[in-house]
Parts: C-alpha cells; sequence; structure tokens
C-alpha cells in the first residue's frame, strides 16, 4: 500500500515540522512568536475564511500542559483570541465555549461579530459585562479619533453614530458590534472598513495581553506593531 502524502504548508515545510518547534518552546515564547507573526495582520470585519491554516495548528499546540485553574482559563483564553486573530472563527468558538469566564464571554462575542451574527454577539457582551481590557481600548479609540479630527466616516449617519459612540466616553463592545453590523451590512464604505479593522484588532490585542498576563507570561512584555 503506498504511503499517504504528507500534508505541507504553503512554504513546503511539512506539518509536523513546523508544530514541532512550537511544541518544544516554552509558553512565552511559543506565544511570542505566533503573536509576533500575526502582529502586521488586521482581520476582516467579517472573514470568509482563516488567513493561514498553518498558524491555526501551531496555536493548538501551543504548551498549556500542566496549567491548571484560572491559568489554564486565561491560557485558552489567549490561544481563542490567536484564533481570532488568524480569522480561525470555528476554532476560537469552540475554545470559548469551555470559558465561563468574561474573557470566554468577551472572546464568544467577538468570534459572532465577526462571522456577521450580530445579536448573538451582543448577548455575550452583555455576559461579559464591563471588561477591564475595555478601559484600555478606550485609550486606543480616543487615539484613532483624535486622528481623524473633524472627517467624515463614509456617510453623515455613520459619523453622527461614531461621535455619538465616542462622546459617551464609554467605549463598549456592544457599541461597536452596533458600529460593525452598520458597516458591513449598510454603509459598506472603504475608509470606514480599515477604520474599523484597526480598532477590532487594538481590541483584540489590549485583551490578548491581559489574559496573556493573567497566564503565567508576566509582564506585557510583548508589544505588536
Amino acid at each position: 500500500m503506498p504511503e499517504p502524502p504528507i500534508i505541507k504548508n504553503w512554504a513546503g515545510m511539512t506539518i509536523s515540522a513546523a508544530t514541532q518547534e512550537v511544541e518544544t518552546l516554552s509558553w512565552s515564547e511559543s506565544y511570542g512568536r505566533i503573536a509576533a507573526q500575526l502582529a502586521s495582520h488586521r482581520p476582516s470585519l467579517y472573514p470568509t475564511e482563516e488567513l493561514d491554516d498553518l498558524t491555526s495548528l501551531k496555536i493548538a499546540k501551543l504548551p498549556i500542559e500542566g496549567f491548571t485553574g484560572e491559568r489554564r482559563s486565561y491560557a485558552l483564553a489567549v490561544k481563542a483570541g490567536l484564533l481570532l486573530l488568524n480569522e480561525s472563527l470555528d476554532e476560537a468558538h469552540e475554545l470559548a465555549q469551555e470559558l465561563p469566564t468574561r474573557e470566554g464571554s468577551y472572546l464568544h462575542g467577538i468570534m459572532h461579530r465577526m462571522e456577521g451574527d450580530y445579536p448573538n454577539a451582543a448577548y455575550w457582551f452583555r455576559m461579559a459585562g464591563g471588561h477591564p481590557a475595555q478601559e484600555v481600548w478606550s485609550g486606543k479609540i480616543r487615539e484613532k479619533l483624535a486622528e481623524t479630527g473633524n472627517d467624515e466616516f463614509g456617510t453623515a449617519s455613520l459619523t453622527a453614530r461614531i461621535r455619538e459612540w465616542a462622546e459617551h466616553g464609554s467605549f463598549s463592545a456592544a457599541g461597536f458590534n452596533e458600529l460593525v453590523e452598520l458597516q458591513v451590512t449598510r454603509v459598506r464604505n472603504e475608509r470606514v472598513e480599515q477604520w474599523l479593522m484597526e480598532l477590532q484588532y487594538a481590541e483584540l490585542d489590549v485583551l490578548l495581553q491581559h489574559c496573556y498576563a493573567h497566564s503565567g507570561g508576566g509582564g506585557l512584555w510583548f508589544e505588536p506593531r
């Protein structure tokens, strides 16, 4: 009987060879390498396929054996967040469902928002409540708004919604969910799309760093580009 073909990734490296390195590294080293690989990518608001299937496999191999209790929960949340950056929605969903925590609910909401199920996303954002990562995210949003000045966001109605959201001073995931839904289903403005994608990346970035720090990874030593 002929040997089964060896599955290779886009670079021609066997999957076993590509994932072996991850398995031999520490939690911090393996997280850092995968996070650095994804740092320049801005996930779509409504992805239709994952960015790279090999990266998804590497994330699955992140070493969390021996992690227990809260540390394991935060480590699983890190893996789910990395999967969302890689636009691996199904895999991220599976992990989020295992997490009866605020982080799990928040990630669950982001996953449903990215798949276009905005009512379900809103439910999970309510379950997450006011997550502490949102305060850091708010600072990044204010920076982005300051960069735009008095520019309009595609349409007058969307501009009004964004400015209203900003003036409240509390940048909630639920409010962002509504803005993304408006853009994806009605406005479809390219400039708005890019702006919201940057905010989505910032949201995942601060949530990932929060979870990584609580997983035993130490301080926020890794700063994505």
